[in-house]
Order: structure tokens, then sequence, then C-alpha cells
């Protein structure tokens, strides 16, 4: 997926973006530069005085924070909803030792290296 940036020449601002569709002959104000993922770019000038988008280091890693704090927030949610199968102790819970290993998954979910491609566990059924 391509995104087009728009970026006001004179003040090397991000103006807006917009996902590119492939069609082409649209003229837009001020430049345009085309990347992946326009959460995390900046504009700036090149040592040549071409306007260019580069990552911005501080804007991946709030993206990274957030999807992380997106993560433990359902990483609990599935906790909450599974602490019937380890809280109660006069209760027969089928198969409760596949419970305990899918519980032990859940917590270890943070442990993956990358909050945008979590492999979450399979709660037993």
């Amino acid at each position: 997926m391509s995104w087009t940036v728009l970026i006001d020449p004179e003040t090397i601002e991000i103006q807006g973006q917009f996902l590119t569709t492939g069609a082409s002959g649209v003229n837009w104000p001020g430049v345009q530069c085309t990347c992946e993922d326009p959460t995390v770019v900046m504009a700036t000038r090149d040592d040549s005085g071409e306007i260019v988008l580069l990552e911005d280091p501080a804007k991946v890693t709030q993206k990274t924070q957030a999807q992380w704090a997106s993560v433990r927030t359902q990483q609990r949610e599935l906790l909450y909803k599974s602490d019937w199968t380890c809280s109660v102790t006069d209760y027969g819970v089928p198969d409760r030792e596949l419970w305990v290993q899918y519980r032990a998954a859940l917590r270890d979910v943070t442990k993956q290296s990358d909050p945008f491609a979590i492999e979450w566990p399979v709660a037993p059924v």
C-alpha cells in the first residue's frame, strides 16, 4: 500500500496524505512524495535541496508504544475473560491444564518483539 503525502514547499510541513490508487494526472498544489506509512514520516530537504520524506524516530516510537498499549489492553481483556478457569476452586473446569497453558501464553504475549504482528494464543474450546 502506498500513500501520497502533500508537502508545503515553503514550510516543508506535511499538509495531508491520501492512499495512492494508481490514478495519475491529478495535480495537487505543493510537493508530492510517496511512502508506505504517512504517520511516521517527516519532510526535509536533502543535500541537493530536494524535499524528501524520512522516517521520524520519535513518531515511530510513539506509534510502537501506542500499539503495545493496545496489545496490553487486549491481553488484559482476554485474561479477564478466562479468569473463571483458574480462580474458582470448587468448580470442575474441563481441560483445566489447557486453560492454565493458554493463560500463561497470554501473559507471554508482550515478550514478542513486534507489537504489529502478535501471535495470539487460541483459547481451549
